[in-house]
């Protein structure tokens, strides 16, 4: 995604959170971000398009940073899985995205809606699968089931004492507190192989979830561009590790190893930089590219 689109995301993501998204005109983004009409529907087919690629950045973010977190650790590590799933809930405070929620929640627009739904079975899928891996292939048919109860937890113990409180609760100790009793509780779901979440709801929530998924080829071929769009004042490390990414991905087998240390420092070179947002993306289409080809792609 160009910089100039990324702009305009950046605009529509400010004035969704103050205005409201209902509230908010596509020409309010386009004198915001101050392009022409033309070039907003060039870079969106409408305002809810926007929206979804809203969505889709903090999905790339939580992603990305979970990747980080997992990388070189035990995957059955209760910890590390609480701090991933901390991850979306920093996310959404950090851009504000529950105010942007809080203005769709109730829209009767189809597409909106299913955009919305989609983004929720997206952190469905992903919790559902790390929890066999934490527990195992045995509670498979339970997964989504048990994810559905640990979000359930969380979301309602944290709406209560925000209520009760007025501020913002850190949730980890009620995300640990959540997976302690989801702990307690598995043993007795093998036990009695009651499951409400049966198959034909989870294949619901598998068709309904939007994977991006780019190729080898395409992955270095926006490398290839990205490194050919740095000038002199860039970061020369970046560029260090942008090249040797390169290369390493052009080969007929790839190390998969180096390539994954290298990820989190590529990107980190070019923070808080014109670069940053691409760097990011990429970084994340890496990093699914070696977990499909680990036959590991849940996370």
């Amino acid at each position: 995604m160009n910089t100039r689109k990324r702009k305009v995301l950046d605009v529509a993501r400010q004035l969704f959170i103050e205005k409201g998204f209902k509230e908010t005109s596509i020409m309010d983004i386009i004198q915001g971000a101050q392009i022409s009409k033309g070039t907003f529907y060039n870079y969106f087919p409408s305002k809810n398009d926007c929206l979804i690629a809203i969505l889709r950045e903090s999905r790339e973010e939580t992603s990305i940073r979970r990747h980080e977190l997992i990388f070189g650790q035990d995957i059955k590590d209760i910890d590390i899985l609480t701090k991933q799933i901390a991850v979306l809930m920093q996310i959404n405070r950090e851009q504000n995205l529950m105010r942007i929620f809080e203005s769709v929640s109730n829209s009767q627009d189809e597409s909106l809606r299913m955009a919305l739904m989609s983004h929720h079975l997206q952190e469905l899928e992903w919790l559902a699968k790390r929890l066999v891996e934490v527990y195992g292939d045995e509670i498979s048919i339970m997964s989504y089931e048990c994810a559905i109860q640990v979000f359930a937890m969380i979301q309602h113990t944290l709406r209560i004492l925000i209520f009760a409180e007025d501020r913002y609760v850190e949730p980890e100790a009620i995300i640990k507190m959540s997976l302690r009793n989801i702990d307690a509780i598995i043993p007795r779901m093998l036990e009695t192989k009651e499951v409400i979440i049966g198959i034909e709801t989870i294949h619901f929530i598998k068709n309904n979830v939007e994977h991006h998924i780019m190729s080898q080829e395409m992955v270095t071929q926006q490398l290839d561009g990205f490194i050919k769009g740095l000038g002199p004042c860039d970061s020369k490390k970046g560029l260090e590790y942008a090249s040797y990414l390169l290369s390493e991905l052009s080969e007929s087998n790839p190390k998969y190893f180096i390539i994954e240390a290298l990820l989190t420092p590529f990107r980190k070179a070019f923070a808080k930089t014109t670069h940053a947002a691409e760097a990011r993306e990429i970084a994340n289409y890496i990093w699914r590219l070696v977990r499909i080809e680990q036959n590991d792609e849940q996370f």
